[in-house]
C-alpha cells in the first residue's frame, strides 16, 4: 500500500506490498462546475528532481483542484479526489477504520496538507465489498461522504470520471500528485503539493514482474516512467490519490494510487485502481446512498 497510517509514520525500512449506469455517470460527469483548469506545463529536463512524487515537482492546488488529503488523527495518511461537493474517491486501503468515519477528515483547496483551505470530517465510508477479494488489494476503492458540502471554488473543484466509450491512447501522458513521502528509508511526507507524469506499462509485463510479490488484476493497471528507468512513481502517502488524463481535451479521472513494491523501482512500477472497471458498483452505492 501506499499509505501513511499514524504508526507507519515512524517506521523505516520495510517492504511496501500491503503497499496510482447511467444516472451516476451522468453525476460524476457533471459534479465538476465545467470550469477548466490547467496543468502547469512539463519541463522535460527540471532541474533536480525532488522525490515526493519520486522524480516529480512541486506544484499548486490550482492545477490539481481536484486533489484532497485525507487525515486522521491531524495527520496526512493519503490522497483522495473530489467527485461531488461532498463526496469523495480514495482507495479502500486507506480506510482501516471504516466503520469509524469520524476518525477521518479530508483538506481540500489548499497546497499544503497541514494548513489552509476547507477541513471537513466524514460522514460515511463505503468501501468495495469485494476489497482484498478474491487477491490480495483488488476492488481498492471506496467512497467518503462528507459532514457538509465542499464550495467549488479555482481551488476545489471535482472532477469526471474515465467513462468507459472514452478513448485512452496507449503512451498518453498520466499525471498523478499527492504528498507522498521522500523515500522508503525515511517515512516522511512532503509539506507541499507535488506532481509527476507516467505512462500506462505492458500490462503482461507488469503482472509477470509481480508474480510471487502482488496479483495484478484485471480491474487493475500499472504506470511508470516512460524511459523505463523508474525514475517516476508515486509513494507511500499518495495512496488513494488521483492519476489524471486527458480526454478530448478535458482532465478525467482514470485511477487511484493503489500499491507497489518500493517506489520508482523499473521492474515494479505503481499499481493503480482502474475506475472505469468499477463504474457499476460506483454508480449503484452513490444512487442508492445519494
Amino acid at each position: 500500500m501506499r499509505s501513511l497510517s499514524v504508526n507507519q509514520l515512524s517506521q523505516h525500512n520495510y517492504i511496501m506490498l500491503q503497499c496510482f449506469q447511467l444516472m451516476c455517470l451522468a453525476l460524476l460527469a457533471t459534479a465538476a462546475t465545467g470550469q477548466e483548469y490547467n496543468l502547469p506545463a512539463v519541463n522535460s529536463n527540471p532541474g533536480p528532481q525532488d522525490g515526493r512524487i519520486v522524480g516529480g515537482w512541486e506544484t499548486n492546488i490550482t492545477h490539481f483542484p481536484h486533489q484532497v488529503s485525507l487525515q486522521m488523527g491531524n495527520r496526512h495518511i493519503c490522497g483522495g479526489t473530489i467527485i461531488a461537493p461532498n463526496v469523495i474517491l480514495t482507495a479502500a486501503h486507506c480506510l482501516a477504520r471504516s466503520n469509524e468515519p469520524l476518525s477521518y477528515a479530508i483538506r481540500a483547496g489548499s497546497t499544503m496538507w497541514s494548513s489552509g483551505g476547507s477541513y471537513i470530517r466524514a460522514r460515511r465510508i463505503v468501501t468495495h465489498p469485494q476489497f482484498n477479494a478474491p487477491t490480495h488489494m483488488n476492488n481498492d476503492i471506496a467512497l467518503i461522504w462528507l459532514q457538509r458540502s465542499l464550495v467549488y471554488s479555482p481551488l476545489i473543484q471535482a472532477i469526471p470520471l474515465v467513462t468507459p466509450t472514452d478513448n485512452v491512447l496507449p503512451q498518453a501522458q498520466l499525471f498523478v500528485s499527492g504528498w507522498g513521502s521522500t523515500t522508503v528509508e525515511n517515512v516522511v511526507t512532503a509539506p507541499r503539493l507535488h506532481y509527476t507524469f507516467v505512462v500506462q506499462m505492458d500490462r503482461q509485463r507488469c503482472t509477470q514482474n509481480y508474480f510471487g510479490a502482488g496479483t495484478v488484476t484485471g480491474s487493475m493497471f500499472c504506470a511508470g516512467s516512460k524511459s523505463g528507468l523508474g525514475d517516476r512513481d508515486s509513494c507511500m502517502g499518495d495512496s488513494g490519490g488521483p492519476l489524471i488524463t486527458s480526454i478530448a481535451g478535458r482532465f478525467k479521472l482514470l485511477g487511484i494510487v493503489s500499491w507497489g513494491l518500493g517506489c520508482a523501482n523499473a521492474q515494479y512500477p505503481g499499481v493503480y485502481t482502474y475506475v472505469t472497471a468499477h463504474t457499476n458498483w460506483l454508480t449503484q452505492t452513490l444512487s442508492t446512498l445519494a
